[in-house]
């Protein structure tokens, strides 16, 4: 970290760490100031043992005047300074890990800032979104529902949204409220909010309603990679009540993404289950509902379900986008 900056006076760099440290300390006109421009201004180059020494001795000088090691991270972050740095998020996922405290974040390199610009250019596949939002876990929120609000439901959503980002596939986690203060028309209200979505991104391979279950006498897990996992199930409407003339797409889609879930992790999927609801799936054969998990699982076990959903889900898209480009 200390290479590659311009040699400068000895005294100056002491000077320009001690006045930026001061410049921290007293939150005085340095908004954007970063911890990484703080280091940047004192560093020099010359040999691995000069640049050791030179900044030994920058620590201690700003130890003894400011009570702080400007080299020290975990020392700068306790006093309250000021740390920004851009983190590489999805534009469109809500970032469910900073709901209740501020996300950790960390540098970007060049091949990630390339990274996240040829994501920014691709279309939008798959999009989430949640007509029960309260839905949640007992163990996590010590009740099964938050009324009015994102439940741990939307957590999970987060996750495989954060899952299928890391695995090049653009993403849309659509956090609309249907379920308050009217429980019974939520499917009404989601209804609005799937049209949208196809409206807004025409390229969705794949247009996700995510539950998790309830009414089951106790948890049901899997183990995954030596942990537990949370099942899944897949509820798909079969036209009895509502009629729906891609039933047999929807159906298609879910069992292809079952298969090949317990290809690779046995035991997730706990069923493919036909029923007579609508759930919206007559507006696209895109359109899937799954449940991770019951209430009666822990957040950390939806959690990995998610991760595991997440990756075959990008593994399907990116062996469908070869086919379509032969």
């Amino acid at each position: 970290m200390r290479r590659g900056f311009k040699q400068q006076p000895q005294l100056g760099k002491y000077i320009s760490v001690m006045l930026l440290s001061l410049a921290c300390l007293l939150s005085v006109g340095f908004v954007d100031l970063s911890y990484t421009l703080l280091l940047q201004s004192g560093l020099g180059g010359g040999s691995q043992q000069t640049e050791e020494q030179e900044g030994a001795a920058i620590s201690k000088l700003c130890e003894f005047l400011f009570g702080i090691d400007p080299f020290d991270l975990s020392g700068v972050l306790e006093k309250g300074l000021p740390f920004s740095i851009t983190a590489r998020v999805s534009a469109e996922a809500a970032s469910s890990r900073g709901t209740s405290e501020q996300p950790i974040e960390r540098n970007l390199t060049i091949d990630e800032l390339q990274w996240a610009e040829a994501l920014a250019n691709k279309p939008v596949e798959v999009a989430f979104y949640h007509t029960h939002n309260a839905e949640t876990y007992v163990p996590e929120h010590g009740k099964s529902k938050i009324e009015g609000k994102n439940g741990g439901i939307t957590l999970v959503g987060e996750e495989i949204a954060g899952t299928l980002t890391d695995q090049g596939v653009r993403v849309v986690h659509d956090l609309t409220i249907h379920d308050y203060p009217d429980f019974p028309t939520s499917y009404i209200k989601s209804k609005t909010t799937v049209n949208g979505l196809l409206t807004d991104y025409p390229d969705l391979k794949m247009l996700i309603d995510l539950h998790r279950d309830a009414g089951v006498p106790k948890k049901q897990t899997v183990t995954v990679d030596g942990k537990e996992s949370a099942l899944l199930l897949f509820i798909v409407g079969n036209s009895q009540y509502v009629s729906n003339p891609h039933w047999r797409e929807n159906y298609a889609l879910a069992r292809q993404i079952a298969n090949r879930l317990q290809e690779r992790y046995p035991g997730i999927v706990k069923d493919v289950r036909l029923q007579s609801g609508g759930y919206n799936q007559n507006i696209s054969p895109n359109v899937l509902l799954i449940e991770v998990g019951s209430d009666k699982n822990t957040l950390d076990e939806a959690l990995i379900a998610g991760r595991c959903l997440g990756e075959v889900l990008a593994e399907l898209i990116h062996e469908q986008n070869e086919k379509n480009d032969l």
